[in-house]
């Protein structure tokens, strides 16, 4: 299941690195040549603090860094404040299976990181907390295969097929994906989805268990398996963005 559009499978043959000014800071310009790019085409990462530009040639990389500098405006607005990178950090509020949670750090805990719910929703973090953020990001990982794993097993069961391997893995570009040798990998930052859009994105890789393709027979799978394809994908894409930033530690253009 895409999340967005992904040209990491093209060749790339040379790459140059600068920087472009927005403003009053700068942020990393990479300027990449793809030989199947018929065209200049400019993306933007917000979440990094990236500029990308693709140019069809090597010979056409001055240009394309040209065609980034007289869109700066353009750039300016899609690197929205709202989905910069965050690391994990005390007195933060993240969500935790939709529900809002407090991070709280505790040098003095021998636990690395626990949730409680006496008072209000909290994410209690042991340790120094310089390892804060690699300390939630690999609970959270943890979190989201079992869960996962749990409604990949359900939805299998009443499909009656068996799984492969699950993979969790930190990615931009997909939600989850299913390969031809039925392996199923999904964003761990599905934990941080409320548990109706997990569920959905589980049970549309199991779908594809049966059905590699997007057809008719395949929705109608899908909807076999409870779950709302219609709602989720509205949510995905509307709130979605936002959960890519979680755990990012900004880039120093960003700090500037």
């Amino acid at each position: 299941m895409r999340q967005a559009k992904s040209n990491s499978d093209m060749p790339i043959n040379h790459t140059t690195r600068t920087e472009i000014n927005i403003g009053e800071r700068s942020a990393p310009l990479i300027a990449r040549v793809n030989r199947r790019a018929k065209r200049l085409i400019l993306k933007v990462d917000p979440v990094a603090g990236e500029i990308v530009v693709t140019a069809p040639s090597k010979r056409a990389l001055p240009e394309a860094i040209r065609f980034a500098n007289e869109r700066i405006d353009w750039i300016a607005g899609q690197m929205s404040e709202h989905l910069r990178g965050r690391p994990f950090a005390p007195g933060m509020r993240v969500p935790f299976t939709g529900v809002e949670h407090m991070i709280i750090c505790d040098p003095d805990s021998r636990r690395a990181v626990r949730r409680e719910d006496a008072f209000f929703p909290t994410i209690r973090v042991g340790g120094h907390p310089e390892h804060l953020n690699r300390r939630v990001s690999d609970w959270l990982k943890r979190e989201a295969r079992q869960r996962l794993t749990e409604r990949v097993d359900i939805h299998c069961d009443k499909l009656g097929k068996k799984r492969s391997r699950i993979s969790i893995k930190d990615t931009r570009t997909r939600w989850g994906s299913c390969s031809s040798d039925g392996v199923l990998s999904f964003s761990w930052r599905l934990i941080l989805a409320p548990f109706e859009i997990l569920d959905y994105v589980a049970a549309h890789e199991c779908a594809h268990l049966v059905h590699m393709n997007h057809s008719p027979a395949f929705w109608r799978l899908v909807r076999t398996l409870g779950v709302d394809a219609r709602a989720a994908a509205d949510w995905l894409e509307s709130e979605g963005p936002r959960l890519f930033t979680y755990g990012v530690a900004p880039t120093k253009q960003q700090t500037k």
